[in-house]
């Protein structure tokens, strides 16, 4: 059997509940193969299935291909499939560049190593608006409230039309302690009646603990722009809060249909994970 052949097998097998030999059938193609992307999206595959360490040791193996030609792409495809912790390892063999510092600081920051990413991003020659806006985050967790809202207003003011800006506008609010304000913000923002600014109020909701409003805010988003991520991963966390995992899983399967492979949504699925 062919290793396209056992990747359909497995699907079916997955599909139809039959996942007692996911694994080995994996580690049949792992072993049998010298293509890094089979290895991911055989990491793609053991995210369906309840973890027994196959997953490290695929990873591991990875790990050892990598090198400058693919290692930034692997690197963002571990982080992806919540892989943090190895993504880090292959980046530690590349050649430094501002995009391996970039990814670096990603998977530090999910690894809640906040001083070591605040470190890596000192390390970017030239960031990027995504950069600083992760920097927001970082400065956040470190307990550094004040320069992250300063950080973040200055960025509203150069990008005010920005998704990402604007969530991490009213992030820094609400860990800052601002709750009021950030409030005040999106009731303001969901006047222009856009997928942007319900997505916005929905992440301000969820994050307050008004999961009802938050679903409510997403799906509004979700009928203006039916592929906003943002929007989409906030109503799968949204469903799965709510116990409705079924439901979850359909909209993490509508994020990975927009974007293959997508954090969104792994996080929903292992939110979803036993149920």
């Amino acid at each position: 059997m062919s290793n396209d052949e056992m990747f359909s097998k497995i699907s079916d097998d997955i599909a139809s509940g039959n996942t007692e030999l996911v694994t080995a059938n994996i580690m049949e193609i792992v072993n049998s193969s010298d293509d890094p992307y089979e290895m991911l999206k055989c990491m793609s595959l053991l995210k369906m299935v309840p973890q027994d360490g196959t997953e490290s040791k695929v990873a591991n193996k990875l790990v050892e291909m990598t090198d400058d030609s693919n290692g930034l792409e692997i690197a963002s495809a571990l982080r992806n499939l919540d892989c943090p912790t190895f993504a880090v390892d292959v980046l530690r063999k590349l050649t430094p560049t501002d995009r391996m510092y970039r990814q670096r600081c990603q998977c530090e920051y999910d690894m809640e190593e906040y001083e070591s990413a605040y470190e890596t991003y000192s390390k970017i020659e030239n960031p990027v608006i995504n950069d600083r806006v992760l920097l927001c985050s970082i400065l956040s967790s470190l307990g550094e409230h004040k320069t992250s809202m300063e950080t973040s207003s200055q960025l509203l003011q150069e990008f005010p039309d920005d998704y990402d800006v604007r969530v991490a506008y009213v992030r820094s609010l609400m860990l800052g302690g601002h709750d009021k304000e950030a409030l005040k913000y999106v009731r303001n923002c969901v006047k222009d009646k856009s997928a942007d600014s319900n997505a916005v109020a929905a992440y301000v909701m969820r994050i307050t603990g008004n999961i009802k409003s938050a679903a409510g805010y997403a799906t509004r988003a979700i009928k203006i722009n039916p592929q906003h991520l943002g929007a989409l991963e906030i109503l799968g966390m949204c469903l799965a809060q709510k116990g409705q995992y079924d439901q979850a899983k359909i909209v993490a399967g509508a994020i990975n249909e927009v974007s293959p492979g997508h954090k969104a949504a792994i996080t929903i699925l292992s939110f979803c994970e036993g149920h």
